[in-house]
């Protein structure tokens, strides 16, 4: 199992992630992949000092999340190559778990683990229509795993290709496994494998407006490439009438106010 970890300047989460990789991965062979995004922090440094094993990519400037992983996936070398967050921490036997379920399924182009809070609640992962796929109790077909714990068989990724890299940060995730399925890989959640996820510590949770720009300018990239001009407009047309909606109540926050005039532009 090849793992790519994405890193910005967030050291002791990222400490905690490779050490619950390590304590708690027992029957697989594992290589681990660190593309750090210029980190600050000193987190190079102790990856070099207590991880000497660990594969590190040296970015010279933030590349965002896509960019970076690709990185990671053009050198794996295992038979499962798995994007994993910085801010998560894997219990005892997820990732045995996981490939198990992969070797016994191969015919299952991705999978992806049930996630938890910190507080051990189930983590609501989204759905096509409302579908909580997060709450079933045996593997389930899905339309799509999000990146923060994502399993792909190597030879899907050498059929549809890397992630794409004009997605920053945001629907990434969901791009890649539409194009897995579109291949005719089905995607499965399997339950019985658990992570922790922290979800959105590793990118702040104060208001970033390039980031919130990013996230509306790939949902208008991503519906124009999947589902052609006409959809595109519809949805850009709806987003521009909310947004002026919104807008008279944005103006005493300069960051915002900027950010929906972003949007709108687009």
């Amino acid at each position: 199992l090849s793992i790519i970890i994405v890193h910005f300047n967030n050291q002791n989460l990222l400490k905690d992630c490779l050490q619950s990789i390590y304590s708690h991965t027992e029957n697989i062979s594992l290589e681990i992949i660190v593309s750090d995004n210029a980190s600050g922090d000193g987190s190079q440094a102790m990856i070099k000092n207590q991880f000497p094993l660990i594969k590190l990519i040296e970015n010279r400037e933030n590349l965002g999340f896509t960019k970076a992983n690709n990185l990671g996936l053009k050198i794996a070398q295992g038979r499962y190559f798995m994007l994993l967050n910085n801010d998560t921490i894997v219990k005892e036997g997820t990732l045995d778990k996981l490939v198990a379920f992969m070797d016994s399924n191969p015919k299952v182009g991705a999978c992806g683990p049930k996630l938890l809070n910190n507080d051990g609640t189930i983590q609501h992962q989204g759905g096509l229509f409302g579908k909580k796929f997060w709450r079933a109790t045996a593997p389930t077909p899905i339309n799509f795993v999000i990146g923060a714990s994502l399993v792909v068989k190597k030879e899907v990724v050498k059929q549809i290709g890397l992630m794409d890299e004009n997605l920053f940060f945001y629907n990434d995730d969901l791009d890649w496994c539409l194009r897995i399925r579109k291949a005719g890989w089905p995607i499965y959640f399997v339950p019985d494998a658990e992570i922790i996820h922290y979800g959105g510590y590793s990118s702040k949770r104060t208001f970033n407006p390039r980031l919130f720009v990013e996230g509306f300018r790939g949902g208008l990239y991503f519906c124009r490439k999947h589902y052609g001009r006409i959809i595109y407009h519809i949805y850009r047309l709806l987003l521009i009438l909310s947004l002026i909606l919104i807008l008279p109540f944005q103006t005493t926050h300069k960051l915002k106010f900027s950010a929906y005039l972003q949007i709108i532009a687009l």
